[in-house]
């Protein structure tokens, strides 16, 4: 690109100096062997055809640049889109215990708006920058060929002003940067956390909080572009005052040291054109390398998870192998604290649960029982300890495997914004829907009979997080997709506790017509639920201090009966 910019400037030299001299057809050899090979019969004809292939050269490079710049975006847009499933998988490989200490809507900003900047405001203007400087410096090269003082002088000048300002700009432009990444961040956080909790806002007429949180972040996020703009263009103008300050200090040179405004014009419309064509490209490479400072934290911020990500690039593939239960799932001695905790939630934590067992862990607040099933889950993995399945030790190598043996009902159901069908098939690909499979795990969840009153059946949207159904539905499709999926191991995490007395009822009543192979673990508040549960385990702090069927801990336990009383 640098030499056809050097080209089409080139080439208004002799074009210039025809215009100016016609004669200059016989003193100059390059003009001279022009005229003699093409065969001209008049200088009219030379001059006229110089002309044209000036326009033409000029048009070439123009279209080539605009070609490279095509290029250089679709490189950019399709790194964009590496980098953001790049960093995407790398935190769906992160453990469940990192979820906890990160708000997942700046992870959402990262995926989506930090990426493209990292694409568009890093690697694009290191491009830029190495192709703009090129062109400067070609174009330098020509000067210095046509006039080395002048090419030299102006070379210390224009470059020395672009580094003095960037220099005394740097900082500034680094702050700006990282200020733009937090507020950005502040943005999507806001504006999620009013979205997701619409239906409490609105009952609690919270909305002008909500709103003025994100119009607080919105207004700090927007008087930082203008600034950095501001501070990207700043040169340019003060650069123009001394480019053409300095051409009209050429050509008082040249009028001088000539004598004769018609022999410099030749070389004053090289160092316009040259000027034309340069101060553009010193002030891209500029723009460049402050978008680079400006951009820079975010490589900073994203680095370590990007370099993960070049470990494995696969998506995570399903697969459909399951570990061998027949017998015991075993916990023993597992110990687990939270990040910025004073003491361990189970300290040597040990029970052994049979094959076709119910089981229920109940307690007070903060006891233990959903860190026991997150444990359970591989979700948390303890400090000490170890789980094993029947002999054999749950590790990072079967966990996979050991989860395509569980399915989870939590109180809360994750539902999105897609058809029946696809929430109970959960994660399943559209060629491999088992249509008998849905209906059995339907019935059995005993929601068939109302999805089949729906005029679209399984294909019925049911909107963002289920909002278009009652909660004892969210809670059956749930356990209709848990039970789709075939589990040797159910597990209920206070799935009831949100749901009225009878739907309640009607939902362990679901629960009771489950195949007897079926390990069922429950954890509860609500005691009505495992009053069936082959043996319940009393917790306190991360310990068990009391085992058995409801009716004995009833007779044995003053605490558990207390909390029947209570519930």
């Amino acid at each position: 690109m640098g030499l056809l910019e050097v080209a089409g400037i080139a080439s208004i030299l002799p074009f210039m100096q025809l215009l100016a001299e016609p004669e200059a057809v016989e003193s100059n050899r390059w003009l001279k062997s022009a005229y003699d090979w093409f065969e001209f019969e008049t200088q009219r004809e030379l001059l006229i055809a110089t002309g044209i292939f000036v326009i033409v050269l000029l048009t070439i490079s123009n279209l080539f640049s605009a070609f490279t710049i095509w290029l250089q975006y679709r490189f950019i847009w399709r790194t964009m889109h590496d980098l953001s499933v790049r960093l995407l998988y790398t935190y769906i490989k992160k453990p469940y215990e990192y979820y906890l200490n990160q708000n997942t809507a700046d992870l959402r900003a990262y995926i989506i708006t930090e990426v493209g900047n990292l694409a568009s405001g890093i690697m694009l203007p290191i491009i830029e920058m190495v192709s703009r400087v090129m062109v400067a410096l070609v174009i330098f090269g020509l000067l210095i060929i046509a006039n080395p003082s002048i090419a030299i002088s102006s070379l210390f000048v224009l470059g020395g002003l672009y580094l003095t300002i960037y220099l005394i700009q740097q900082r500034y432009i680094k702050r700006l940067g990282e200020d733009r990444i937090t507020y950005n961040a502040k943005r999507y956080r806001s504006l999620y956390e009013l979205l997701s909790g619409i239906k409490t806002v609105k009952a609690f007429e919270a909305h002008h909080f909500f709103y003025n949180r994100y119009e607080r972040a919105s207004n700090e996020f927007v008087k930082i572009m203008p600034n950095f703009n501001v501070v990207m263009l700043t040169p340019r103008y003060i650069l123009e005052i001394f480019a053409f300050g300095g051409i009209l200090a050429i050509t008082l040179f040249l009028y001088v040291s000539s004598g004769d405004i018609g022999g410099a014009l030749p070389m004053l419309s090289l160092y316009a054109f040259a000027g034309y064509r340069l101060l553009p490209a010193l002030q891209k490479a500029f723009a460049a390398a402050t978008k680079l400072k400006h951009n820079y934290p975010i490589l900073d911020k994203l680095y370590d998870d990007l370099i993960y990500s070049l470990r494995d690039i696969s998506a995570p593939k399903p697969e459909n192998s399951k570990l061998s239960f027949k017998q015991t799932l075993s916990i023993k001695d597992i110990t687990f604290q939270y990040e910025n905790t004073d003491k361990p939630v189970l300290n040597k934590f040990s029970v052994t649960i049979k094959k076709g067992e119910t089981v229920a862990f109940v307690g007070s607040t903060g006891s233990g029982k959903t860190t026991i099933i997150d444990v359970l889950m591989g979700l948390l993995v303890g400090s000490k300890g170890e789980i094993s399945v029947d002999d054999q030790l749950l590790s990072e190598d079967n966990m996979a495997a050991w989860h395509h043996q569980t399915a989870y009902v939590p109180q809360d159901v994750f539902l999105f914004d897609e058809t029946i069908a696809r929430n109970i098939m959960f994660g399943v690909e559209e060629e491999r829907i088992d249509k008998e499979q849905l209906a059995k795990a339907a019935r059995m969840a005993d929601i068939y009979d109302f999805v089949q009153s729906l005029p679209k059946g399984f294909q019925t949207v049911i909107g963002e997080r289920g909002m278009r159904l009652s909660g004892g539905q969210r809670q059956r499709i749930g356990l209709a997709r848990a039970l789709y999926f075939d589990p040797d191991v159910l597990i209920m995490d206070e799935a009831t506790s949100a749901l009225d007395n009878i739907t309640e009822k009607s939902i362990i009543a679901s629960l009771e017509t489950l195949p007897d192979d079926l390990t069922v673990i429950i954890v509860a508040h609500r005691l009505s639920t495992v009053r069936y549960a082959d043996i319940i385990y009393l917790l306190e702090n991360g310990k068990i201090v009391a085992a058995g069927g409801y009716e004995e801990l009833i007779e044995s336990n003053s605490t558990f009966r207390e909390m029947v009383e209570l519930s």
